[in-house]
């Protein structure tokens, strides 16, 4: 019997590796090493070949004469070049909250008469109890397409809303929550937009969302007040409102507050907003922060830029004078061209806005990169390659992409440069991470090893004959 359990328990070791199969996270030995390899660390140093070694998640050495430890899992890193993981500052993708119930009170009295004031927590749109880390939803279909590209890391951010909750930095690792999430809290996202569909009604203009979301600061102040008058010994019980309490970080500015504004007057609003509930403001957007350099800089708010301009305008080709003139009685009737005034303004309004990110280096003011509008990860980079082209400087769009977003969100400890003590977000490329050929090869996501091209595979074990464990 105790034969028989040996060799069963040994048979298991040498079948088990092969039972499960591969994964698109393949790699549990925790010392890997990529040789050879073209290394950016990240602020403008190169290595132009040597070596890098991964230890239990952490970089361990870098260097042109870095020594790998025997037994690593090496990856020969011939004609590629290193890149610290990319980070993208803002998206909504990835989480999922629960659906929102936004009458937390008893409703007004309306079967005498009609109520002079509104209900005590009218929440429409007002969520900053949220926490994304709580509903990261980071599966294989959210985290691939920014994976292809270089992403590692994202700054993920409730929505849907006005006051939405609190964002969280995570890796794409695929690896459960716990184990994935960088900074827990970020800043506390917030929008004036509309468009929400919340039944109708309160607040459905844009002079009432700003009142909404005042309202709902401006009680924040109050439940504090009562708070710290009740722990010294007043007779009033503060309610017990996590909606209220969850302001109370950002009204103290211990937690920066994410505001989403394009547009000069959205700008001008979410600074102006910032400044009267003396908050911490972080621009989400910014399309148009070439026009307000001097307010934005005066606020000291650090921008998660957009760059999503959309293509550059082009005149339209002239018709083919082989071709006949349509008719009013043609069913395909061409449109109407347009005038060559619009394609103009287009023209100018497309060249001011793909230089906004320049303009903002040329300030000094602190800028990071998201893919916010961007139909996709790819989308963004060819915006990306098109800010490069029209004066924004290589390094400083790799830095906004690693370095300086590290810096903004408070982590730069960890991630934004290839140096040891750094967590191993290292992405390997066959050339730059502009070149429209480029590939990722490969990806080390808190040392977690990641082919981009593994496909994933189902969860029913296989033994080594492609049959099912068990049977």
């Amino acid at each position: 019997m105790r034969l028989q359990r040996s060799v069963g328990l040994l048979a298991f070791a040498l079948v088990a590796p092969a039972a499960f199969g591969q994964s698109s996270i393949p790699s549990e030995n925790r010392v890997q090493a990529i040789v050879g390899a073209r290394i950016e660390i990240g602020d403008g140093r190169v290595i132009e070949k040597g070596n890098l070694v991964i230890r239990d998640g952490l970089i361990v050495a870098v260097g042109p004469d870095a020594s790998v430890p025997p037994g690593a899992e090496v990856l020969d890193g011939k004609g590629l070049t290193l890149f610290p993981g990319l980070i993208n500052s803002f998206t909504n993708s990835g989480v999922k909250p629960p659906a929102a119930d936004p009458n937390q009170d008893a409703s007004p009295p309306t079967s005498d008469y009609a109520p002079a004031f509104m209900r005590e927590a009218n929440r429409k749109g007002v969520r900053p109890e949220l926490q994304a880390r709580q509903y990261l939803t980071l599966t294989d279909d959210v985290a691939r397409p920014y994976r292809n590209v270089g992403f590692t890391t994202l700054m993920i951010a409730p929505g849907g809303g006005y006051l939405n909750g609190i964002g969280t930095l995570a890796n794409l690792s695929g690896r459960p929550a716990r184990d994935a999430v960088v900074s827990p809290r970020t800043m506390l996202a917030m929008t004036f937009g509309g468009g929400f569909g919340f039944g109708g009604g309160y607040p459905a203009s844009l002079l009432g969302r700003i009142s909404h979301v005042r309202q709902a600061f401006v009680d924040a102040q109050g439940y504090r007040a009562t708070t710290q008058a009740f722990q010294a010994g007043g007779a009033q019980r503060p309610p017990s409102d996590m909606t209220l309490e969850a302001l109370l970080p950002a009204l103290d500015r211990s937690l920066p507050t994410g505001i989403e504004a394009d547009t000069t007057s959205q700008i001008d609003r979410a600074l102006n907003f910032a400044a009267e509930l003396h908050l911490r403001p972080i621009l989400v957007g910014g399309l148009q922060a070439y026009r307000r350099i001097d307010q934005i800089k005066a606020s000291g708010a650090p921008v998660l830029l957009s760059l999503n301009f959309g293509p550059e305008p082009v005149a339209p080709k002239p018709p083919d004078p082989k071709t006949p003139p349509k008719t009013a009685d043609d069913p395909g009737d061409a449109p109407v061209p347009e005038l060559p005034e619009r394609i103009a303004e287009r023209s100018r309004l497309y060249q001011e806005t793909v230089k906004n990110a320049d303009a903002l280096r040329q300030a000094g003011i602190p800028f990071a990169l998201t893919d916010r509008g961007c139909k996709d990860p790819k989308e963004f980079i060819g915006f990306l390659r098109a800010a490069v082209k029209n004066g924004l400087p290589r390094d400083v769009a790799l830095r906004a992409l690693t370095l300086d977003a590290a810096k903004i969100f408070g982590v730069e400890r960890q991630l934004g440069t290839l140096e040891v003590g750094k967590t191993a977000n290292v992405v390997a490329m066959t050339a730059d991470f502009l070149d429209e050929k480029t590939k990722v090869k490969m990806l080390y996501i808190d040392g977690h090893k990641i082919d981009p091209e593994a496909k994933p595979v189902g969860t029913t074990p296989r033994n080594r004959f492609g049959g099912e464990v068990g049977r």
